[in-house]
């Protein structure tokens, strides 16, 4: 009997072979740089958030990354989206997209979040605000339960 790890990249590599990349996009861009802020104050000192959202039908399935900085200079919001197209077979359970978001897209769209942080805040901030490098299985969902 093989172990919940080996079942569960079973059911990335099902989801992976029957679905391809449709698209990746941003879906929002935006920095509020704040009045009065002294051009001196350090724009990477604060908070970085980061949302996870995702959808499933009978085409396909979305995964988006909603990253919110908060720094006392001002606010960033950056959304990153991507798509996938099922090739055949049914719509995958939420815990099988949850699974293939955290091994496969949420790695796919880091590094578009990154670069639509950093260059915003270049332009809104004059200095870029970079995401750290995140570890394979450092970000992403809480999967749900199996039977769920």
């Amino acid at each position: 009997m093989k172990d919940a790890a080996a079942r569960d990249i079973e059911l990335v590599r099902d989801l992976l072979q029957r679905s391809e990349l449709a698209s990746i996009e941003f879906h929002e861009v935006s920095a509020k740089r704040f009045e009065g802020v002294p051009d001196s104050e350090e724009p990477h000192e604060g908070q970085i958030s980061l949302g996870f959202q995702h959808r499933a039908d009978l085409d396909g399935f979305g995964i988006r990354i909603v990253g919110d900085v908060a720094v006392a200079i001002g606010e960033v919001r950056v959304v990153a989206a991507v798509e996938y197209k099922l090739l055949h077979g049914e719509q995958p359970p939420r815990r099988n997209v949850e699974l293939f978001a955290n091994e496969v897209a949420v790695m796919t769209l880091f590094p578009y979040l990154r670069e639509g942080i950093a260059s915003i805040t270049s332009k809104v901030f004059g200095a870029p605000i970079t995401l750290p490098v995140a570890e394979r299985g450092q970000i992403g969902f809480e999967v749900s339960e199996a039977d769920e």
